[in-house]
């Protein structure tokens, strides 16, 4: 990005106010924009927070000393996570769920484990109805059954003499809930990617005393399903001032018309301008190309993707490593299914379930989409521990030493590759049957992933109709 600032991005850096809303498309420089910011306010105590542990160890190398910068998770650490250390858990499993319970009620265990983390996401003080799933969604179960449930959990999750596991979430929870006063040690909060904000944060950030800047693009809320809310229609930013930052310094025009097709799409009248040099879209991918990133919808389909290369002799680098892929749980899986359990590195599958087909039946009863996507798996590369030999032995640790890079689409926010290849794995977005709110959450993840390319974008046949459409 050039060192001159756009007039978009000058009259951020002047603003002064108590609240400010930025609209930023894909790789319009906001990070650099609130750095300057901040560096023309170097009397002001800032607080940088951010959306996840990798941007914030980002922005504490590029802002000023004037600047703090955390993420949510980080501010309610002292507060309350460092009491639940020794019971954190990335997530809660169903058979949590149903062991506190006592009981083997699928629906039921899924159905509080589902209003349990709505809760946790929300500003609300306690659980109830409008945590729940929709009715129809709810496998005839009574509501008042529901909410006891959930009840039971979430009051087993904060006494301190339980042993029942604890997620970050309700640490964060519980400093919310705490109405944490922010302005005495900040003046003012730059809150980073505020589109995907979940309620539970927006809350205490847009209840402070002190000056607020949100920045973010609506266009990049991906994590709607995880209970995120956009942040920057929140009613409390009604008498907000907004600006906008439209020009960007990533990818050239040719992605830019991608980008703009998926915009027009979702009724946005506003277009993003491609100031990054020459660029490509193509439906091909060149033969000669040294490096590419193969963007997928699912894990499935990295796991998918990085099998075909890997079995063609390539080598492949994981963004975020090959064990935040499950490849591991996978392995265990087929063990169970082929009734070999001496194989499997961990017992957690003989704990849970009786055997495979209990396993099978559970996941067609809940309908777990990560539980079916691992049956199609097992069903694809059959026999899988072999080809995960190869797999593994062709994995690259960095992108230097690779010939291509896997990652999902909600991995890949934040990043860019100078080569993008879409998956065909994304869902179908003319398909008559799906929601608004779907369709809006699935062309987002289209426009996410499509906008990390820098100097050439290979598009799917999804993504090839949206641009014939739109043009």
């Amino acid at each position: 990005m050039s060192l001159k600032h756009t007039p978009e991005q000058e009259k951020i850096i002047a603003w002064t106010g108590n609240k400010l809303v930025v609209g930023a498309f894909a790789g319009t420089g906001k990070t650099s924009t609130l750095e300057a910011f901040a560096r023309a306010n170097p009397e002001q105590r800032m607080l940088y927070l951010a959306y996840n542990r990798a941007i914030r160890d980002e922005a504490e190398r590029r802002f000023p000393f004037n600047v703090e910068c955390k993420t949510s998770h980080q501010l309610a650490w002292p507060q309350f996570g460092r009491f639940f250390q020794h019971r954190l858990t990335a997530s809660l499993r169903i058979t949590d769920i149903a062991k506190l319970l006592n009981s083997r009620h699928w629906p039921l265990a899924k159905m509080s484990l589902i209003s349990l983390n709505n809760f946790l996401y929300s500003a609300d003080s306690e659980p109830g109805i409008t945590h729940f799933p929709d009715e129809n969604d709810r496998c005839g179960l009574d509501a008042g059954k529901i909410l006891g449930a959930v009840q039971i959990l979430w009051g087993e999750m904060t006494r301190p003499d339980s042993r029942f596991p604890v997620t970050h979430d309700t640490y964060l929870k519980l400093f919310q809930l705490s109405t944490p006063d922010l302005s005495l040690k900040w003046d003012l909060i730059l809150f980073d990617e505020a589109q995907d904000a979940n309620p539970v944060t927006s809350h205490f950030v847009l209840n402070q005393k002190c000056s607020v800047i949100l920045v973010g693009d609506q266009y990049q809320q991906i994590y709607r399903f995880r209970g995120a809310e956009n942040a920057l229609n929140a009613v409390e930013l009604a008498d907000a001032d907004r600006l906008w930052l439209t020009n960007s310094f990533r990818f050239g025009p040719a992605v830019a018309k991608v980008a703009n097709a998926l915009l027009k799409e979702a009724g946005e009248k506003r277009t993003v301008s491609g100031y990054g040099g020459a660029d490509s879209v193509s439906d091909t991918l060149p033969e000669d190309t040294p490096h590419y990133c193969v963007i997928s919808r699912t894990i499935s389909g990295v796991i998918g993707v990085a099998l075909t290369a890997s079995l063609k002799g390539k080598r492949v680098c994981w963004i975020g490593g090959i064990q935040g892929y499950r490849v591991e749980d996978l392995e265990d899986l087929y063990w169970f299914s082929v009734d070999m359990p001496e194989r499997m590195q961990t017992t957690l599958l003989t704990r849970d379930y009786r055997d495979f087909e209990e396993f099978k039946s559970i996941a067609k009863a809940t309908k777990d989409a990560d539980m079916g996507q691992a049956i199609k798996l097992l069903e694809m590369y059959f026999p899988l521990p072999q080809k995960l030999v190869i797999l593994r032995r062709q994995i690259a640790h960095n992108e230097n030493e690779a010939d291509l890079t896997v990652v999902t689409a909600h991995r890949s926010k934040g990043l860019e590759w100078d080569t993008v290849v879409l998956n065909d794995d994304f869902n179908d977005i003319n398909n008559p049957l799906i929601s608004a709110e779907d369709k809006r959450d699935e062309l987002n993840l289209l426009y996410v992933a499509a906008t990390r390319a820098r100097k050439a974008l290979v598009l799917n046949e999804m993504m090839r109709q949206v641009v014939q459409q739109t043009s």
